[in-house]
């Protein structure tokens, strides 16, 4: 007797999409704690005099413990990513992230518009005088400049566009929730995830995940946020190399 061909697999549901996006989120952050740790071990093995609580404070804002931790953490985590949809195969997984090429148009109107936010709100900041310190130190405490590029304008990018913009938005776009939950969700766990900035930069993120979102939805392509992203990361770098003294 023949046998009957098994129940396709659905996507991931909203509840199921949440929590996997949760689990990738704690993975990376633990493998970049782990990176952290180990550069915590090394300083104190070579001067057993420092103190364990000044030199955590000062690797939180250290270059290259950043750029490795981005680096390897991201790229496990993007990884992770793959391996989620790979187990339930329901959707090509080119489809499911969004993973088209849009027209030449698109790239060059968001690109534009996230100039002009950027120039907006830059401008709000420096009205108020707002000064963003985190990403000053983190390129003062670099001695490898194109490995802290890489880390920031590629692999974060990268990471973050393929769980928020990819993942997390085809789970909650599918949902009741829709377009606008997945924007507005998506624009707002991303933001979240920069809690090394203070409250005003997060609130500029958020508006900056809005326009990420926007564009995903509009556009039906990742690549589109994900060149965005880069942007923005690449402008924020070398426009505070130029300002160092």
């Amino acid at each position: 007797m023949k046998q009957s061909d098994p129940t396709p697999l659905s996507p991931w549901n909203v509840w199921e999409t949440l929590g996997l996006t949760i689990l990738i989120l704690m993975a990376f952050f633990s493998i970049s704690s782990a990176i952290a740790l180990i550069f915590l071990t090394l300083q104190l093995a070579q001067d057993p005099t420092l103190d364990p609580q000044t030199v955590i404070q000062t690797l939180q804002t250290d270059g290259l413990v950043l750029s490795v931790a981005t680096l390897i953490a991201g790229i496990g985590s993007s990884s992770l990513i793959y391996a989620v949809l790979k187990v339930r195969p329901a959707l090509n997984i080119q489809h499911y992230l969004a993973l088209r090429r849009p027209r030449w148009t698109s790239w060059l109107v968001w690109n534009g518009l996230l100039l002009a936010l950027i120039v907006f709100s830059e401008s709000v900041l420096r009205a108020f005088e707002h000064q963003e310190t985190f990403t000053e130190k983190i390129y003062q405490t670099t001695p490898n400049p194109v490995l802290l590029y890489i880390a920031i304008v590629g692999i974060a990018p990268l990471f973050e566009e393929l769980l928020f913009r990819g993942f997390l938005f085809q789970g909650l776009q599918s949902s009741l929730l829709g377009n606008t939950g997945a924007i507005l969700i998506s624009a707002v766990g991303w933001a979240i995830l920069h809690l090394q900035y203070d409250v005003v930069v997060i609130s500029q993120i958020t508006l900056f995940g809005f326009l990420f979102g926007l564009a995903r939805w509009r556009t039906h392509s990742l690549l589109i946020p994900l060149s965005m992203h880069s942007l923005n990361n690449f402008l924020a770098l070398f426009f505070t190399s130029l300002n160092l003294p």
